[in-house]
């Protein structure tokens, strides 16, 4: 296969593959804000070549498809660098493409922890699922929690989640009381409430996608009394643009994570602005869209080092070790690992003047990838 990123660039071409309409539409929608966004307060130039997004829609899970957009991209359409990717299974699959096209290709969500050792060509702007499993570990210990009950969803994110949490947590002297695999097609979680409730955990550490499966399973915990009697510690099953869904059951609550929508740094303020300003006062900014945002910030450092021809070693060189001031903080890439070293958040769902909010309870600073 043949790659076009020799070719002289006075326009440096970036495609961005996305779920822009299909069961993950939401994310897609958050992708463009993000670089819309970003566009409004930098424009399209970086150094002395400007950047054009060309965008393909995935519709879904579907990694055959993502492979062959990102071929097209990259063959037909001349990209010299990919990002976008929402879910891990797409990423592994255009693995072999850019290995072979030597396409730099910037994660903007996807978290599997394995990824960025199947290609030398990605680098990643949101999170190892690992930061911020190891940190509901954490907080869980820091809080005198002793006896953790684990409930993810079936499949290899939450399978991580559950990985990265036992070892931390029996590391911090924890005991894990049991453990459940939860289907993702699961729409009635009674039986898994009543199982946790009877366990009598002090902390029950939770890893589900957002929406109705989420919103269900935490409904069932506050039926059975679990919200009141435990800890319950999840990931961005509470981000700020799906609290509107649910009740005050989800008050208490808590969610570890690499982004607060309260932080008062000026680069936070600023996007809330800008956000404000092009979607609505109302809008909610949430995690998928400030890694979409920082891996633009990467794009724009990748271009900014191009002296005429698109070098992608030259690209790649630019990212690694590279450091900035996120609106989530103060954020580095690993050199070695091309992973996100950055804070991870806790946070808890409390009511505010009236309305559900995720209130920063604890920062963890400059949080890197563990060795398990």
């Amino acid at each position: 296969m043949a790659s076009f990123s020799g070719v002289a660039a006075q326009t440096v071409k970036v495609g961005v593959i996305g779920q822009f309409t299909g069961p993950y539409a939401l994310a897609g929608k958050q992708l463009r804000e993000s670089i819309d966004a970003y566009v409004a307060q930098y424009g399209t130039k970086s150094g002395s070549q400007n950047i054009e997004f060309v965008y393909k829609d995935i519709g879904g899970s579907n990694p055959a498809l993502a492979k062959s957009l990102a071929e097209q991209l990259i063959v037909k359409d001349g990209v010299s660098i990919l990002t976008g990717f929402f879910l891990s299974p797409e990423a592994a699959a255009v693995a072999p493409v850019i290995n072979e096209t030597k396409t730099p290709s910037v994660l903007s969500v996807a978290a599997s922890p394995p990824l960025l050792k199947m290609s030398p060509w990605f680098v990643r702007a949101g999170q190892n699922l690992w930061q911020p499993a190891i940190i509901q570990a954490d907080f869980a210990a820091d809080n005198g929690k002793k006896r953790a009950y684990i409930a993810v969803a079936d499949y290899a994110p939450g399978h991580d989640v559950q990985e990265a949490f036992t070892k931390r947590f029996k590391e911090r002297g924890g005991e894990i009381v049991a453990a459940d695999r939860i289907p993702l097609n699961t729409v009635d979680f009674a039986a898994f409430a009543e199982r946790i409730a009877n366990a009598k955990p002090d902390i029950v550490a939770t890893f589900l996608p957002n929406g109705a499966p989420a919103i269900g399973f935490f409904n069932a915990l506050a039926a059975r009394g679990v919200t009141k009697s435990a800890m319950i510690i999840g990931i961005a099953e509470t981000d700020d643009p799906d609290l509107p869904s649910y009740n005050d059951n989800i008050i208490g609550v808590y969610t570890s994570i690499f982004y607060a929508g309260g932080l008062t740094n000026p680069e936070n303020v600023a996007l809330k602005k800008v956000m404000a300003e092009k979607f609505g006062a109302n809008h909610a900014i949430g995690v998928n869209n400030v890694s979409p945002y920082d891996g633009i910030r990467l794009i724009y450092r990748m271009v900014e080092v191009q002296k005429g021809k698109f070098d992608p070693d030259a690209a790649m060189t630019a990212v690694k070790g590279f450091s900035w001031n996120s609106p989530s903080g103060p954020k580095m890439i690993d050199p070695e690992t091309r992973e996100m070293i950055h804070n991870i958040y806790v946070r808890q769902v409390q009511k505010v003047d009236g309305k559900l909010t995720n209130v920063l309870v604890k920062t963890y600073e400059k949080v890197g990838v563990p060795k398990l």
